[in-house]
Formats: C-alpha cells, sequence, structure tokens
C-alpha cells in the first residue's frame, strides 16, 4: 500500500506561524508535525510514502529520507491539481491524507479491510457534525456515499456525515480527475463523478479528528499528542534539586532547569532549553529546541518553537515562532471582557485575509511569527497575530495585528517640570 500526503497548499489561514514554512514543518514535541504523520504511517505497514510539496521544496529539504519520494505541485491549484503530480508512482490503491494525521494508524487498516471486502473503489472516513457549512458532506443511500457536498448550509445538507481528510482511493480516480475541470474544488468534482457510477465505502468513525487550519488548531494537535506521551528525563539534561517535576513530562538532552522552577505536564521541554529560576510550566506546553523562558515567567498551554525565547512576563494560549525574542515583562492577554456571566469566545482577524473567524475559544493568546523583536513590557490583546520580521517597542499595547516587517511603538512625549 502506498500513501500520498498533500502538502502543497499556501497555508495562508495559517499564518504567520506558516509564513516562512509549510504549515506541517511546524515542530510539536521535537520533531515536524509531517513527521509525526509518517511515522504514523510506517506503524501502519504503508511501504512507500509520496509527498506532493510547493515549489519551495522546503518539505523535502527539511525532512529528507523520511519520505520515499517527493512530487512538486509548482502553483497552489487545489487537492486535485496537487494529486495529479503523484500520478506516475501510483497503482492500483493508495490512501490520500491531509498533513497532519499523526494519530491515525488505527483507521488505516480499517480503510483497507473495508476496501477489499467491499470492492471499493472509493473509501471515505466520516464522522457526524452539526456544523455542515464547513465541510464536505456526503450524500449517501443504502449505507454508501454517492455524492459530496461542499460545505452546504444546514437546511440543504444532504447528511450529518462529514468528509474527515482521509481517503482511500485507485488508480481509476484519475480518469475522472482528467474530465473534471482544474479548479479549487477538481477532487470533490472528481469524487461525485466517480460515486454517480459506483457509489463509496464509508467508514464512520465516532471520535472529532483534528484538523490544521487554523493557528489556534495546535493546541488541540498538542493535547492529542501528548495523551499517551510517557514521562522521559534524560540524564543528559541538568535540573535544580529544587525544582519541582510533576505528570506526564518529556525533558531532552542538554535541557537546564533551574533553581525553584515548576514544570506541571503534560509538557515537553526539548534539546538545550532553558527553563530559568522560578518559573511556571504548565498544561500541555512545548518547548521546541533551543528556546529559552527567563526567570519567573509562567508560560500555559503555549507552543514556542525553536531558537525562541522570552525573557520574562506571561505566555497564554499563544504560538511563537521561530528566532523570535520577548523582552522583560511582557504579557500576553489571553481572555476578553465579559459583560455577562460568560466569557465571550474570541474572534481573530486573520493576518492573511479580510476576514474574522471565530476560534471558538474563551482563551486564546497571540500567534507570533518569525525572527520578530518584542520589547520589555509589551502587553498584547487576545487573538492578535503579529507577523514575521516585525518589530514592538516597549511598553506597547498591540490591539490590532502587526503585519511582516511593519514597526510598532509608542511614541512617547516627557514633560519635564
Amino acid at each position: 500500500m502506498k500513501a500520498v500526503i498533500l502538502a502543497a497548499g499556501e497555508s495562508s489561514r495559517f499564518k504567520p506561524i506558516s509564513d516562512k514554512r509549510h504549515k506541517g514543518l511546524t515542530e510539536l514535541l521535537g520533531k515536524p508535525i509531517l513527521e509525526h504523520t509518517i511515522e504514523e504511517l510506517r506503524k501502519s505497514g504503508v511501504e512507500e510514502i509520496i509527498i506532493v510539496q510547493g515549489s519551495e521544496k522546503d518539505i523535502e529539504k527539511s525532512l529528507g529520507n523520511k519520505a520515499d519520494h517527493y512530487v512538486t505541485q509548482k502553483e497552489p491549484k487545489g487537492m486535485g491539481n496537487a494529486l495529479k503530480q503523484a500520478k506516475d508512482l501510483l497503482n492500483e490503491k493508495f490512501l490520500v491524507l491531509t498533513p497532519y494525521r499523526a494519530r491515525a494508524s488505527k483507521f488505516f487498516k480499517p480503510l483497507i479491510n473495508k476496501a477489499e471486502k467491499e470492492n471499493s473503489e472509493i473509501v471515505f472516513v466520516s464522522t457526524t457534525t452539526e456544523t455542515p457549512e464547513k465541510y464536505g458532506i456526503l450524500d449517501t443511500k443504502d449505507g454508501k456515499a454517492i455524492d459530496i457536498v461542499e460545505k452546504p448550509e444546514p437546511q440543504n445538507a444532504p447528511s450529518n456525515q462529514k468528509a474527515v481528510g482521509m481517503y482511500l482511493l485507485s488508480s481509476s480516480f484519475f480518469k475522472y480527475l482528467e474530465k473534471s475541470e482544474t479548479q479549487e474544488y477538481q477532487y470533490e468534482e472528481a469524487l461525485s463523478k466517480q460515486m454517480s457510477e459506483k457509489p463509496a465505502s464509508i467508514l464512520k468513525i465516532d471520535e472529532e479528528t483534528n484538523s490544521l487550519k487554523y493557528p489556534w488548531d495546535l493546541f488541540s494537535v498538542t493535547k492529542e499528542l501528548m495523551e499517551d506521551m510517557e514521562r522521559n528525563i534524560s540524564e543528559n539534561a541538568v535540573i535544580a534539586d529544587s525544582a519541582t517535576i510533576e505528570g506526564e513530562v518529556i525533558i531532552e538532552d542538554g535541557a537546564r532547569i533551574y533553581e525553584n522552577a515548576v514544570i506541571r505536564g503534560p509538557c515537553y521541554i526539548g534539546e538545550n532549553t532553558t527553563v530559568g529560576n522560578n518559573c511556571l510550566v504548565r498544561n500541555h506546553v512545548c518547548l521546541e529546541k533551543n528556546s529559552a523562558i527567563g526567570a519567573n515567567t509562567e508560560i500555559k498551554n503555549s507552543i514556542m518553537q525553536p531558537n525562541s525565547s522570552i525573557h520574562s512576563g506571561y505566555i497564554g494560549d499563544s504560538v511563537i515562532g521561530q528566532n523570535t525574542t520577548i523582552g522583560a515583562g511582557t504579557v500576553t492577554a489571553n481572555r476578553l471582557f465579559r459583560s455577562s456571566k460568560e466569557r465571550p469566545e474570541i474572534k481573530v482577524k486573520l493576518i492573511s485575509k479580510e476576514y474574522s473567524k471565530n476560534s471558538g475559544r474563551t482563551f486564546l493568546g497571540t500567534f507570533i511569527g518569525e525572527n520578530v523583536d518584542v520589547g520589555v513590557n509589551v502587553s498584547i490583546m487576545p487573538g492578535i497575530q503579529i507577523g514575521s520580521d516585525s518589530r514592538i517597542g516597549p511598553g506597547t499595547v498591540v490591539s490590532e495585528n502587526v503585519r511582516n516587517e511593519e514597526t510598532v511603538y509608542v511614541n512617547q512625549e516627557v514633560e519635564r517640570k
């Protein structure tokens, strides 16, 4: 069995974390998300893995021989066009999946078995949804899928079964792909054409599966990866006697945990990472390699990418990109004022789009790109996105998104009497 991972998209909704690399190269628990997915496929017995990447070829440069083949989609023309790039490497039946499927091995074998048992050329993985307007929805008859409808309004949805980003297809699919116009939904159009002639099988699952569309989706992915994480503290880490390590925590080689620091798992502390005196690290934190949090910092449910640091302050429900430095006293606000008893869900004005997206979360901090300098005593409001290569001056309250390469600061007036 072969598998194709479709990872050639622009990841525009994932900015600023995807400013300089594909979202699948975001590191969690010491390795890129795509590498977690590859390991899951290998565990399922997949013999060949093909990755469809974008023209920058950053995935191939990063992962090297972790995959068996790399093919390139020169322009982002949708899933159908991306899959066509791998056509010459495919025969018989194969798996197709999106970049994050790092806990999906339990579905791959049932997919294959269902295809063999029912002699199916298409098998969908599906689960129920109450929001059909967000997904591709299966039109079903006698237990089989006869069509897929993209993002229908609730009153027009043919069922409550949404297609999850895992498929089993056969080489015959390319015949229908060639008959479909190259456009954003070419893939779904070709599926519809094939199902109209031969209905598809459906592997229904009860659990919700994670997607990776927006930066805050990383929190759910991290939580899932940490579900079966086991405590492992390297003998080559330096941990002060007065430090407290509680629960399921991984501490890698070269990490340094200073006096009176508290780490409450599940948490991941990467290679050569520093946790300063009196720090509190708690609740699904990932500090990736060569990162540092200085004395008296609290960090909660957040992800810090490699080579980034904060001098001191509070980081909550946030994602910090690579090579970013944050000055002393900086605070990321992660809750909105409430006008009633309930805290409101936080809407995010997407930095790469002309619209806002409800995160569905009442706790949400900031998302900072790569190579950002944040000065001392900066306050960043909930849901703010800060683009790569930008600069935030000291004492600034950041209440609007900051564009790539933009400098934002307070123009202070000084009076003397």
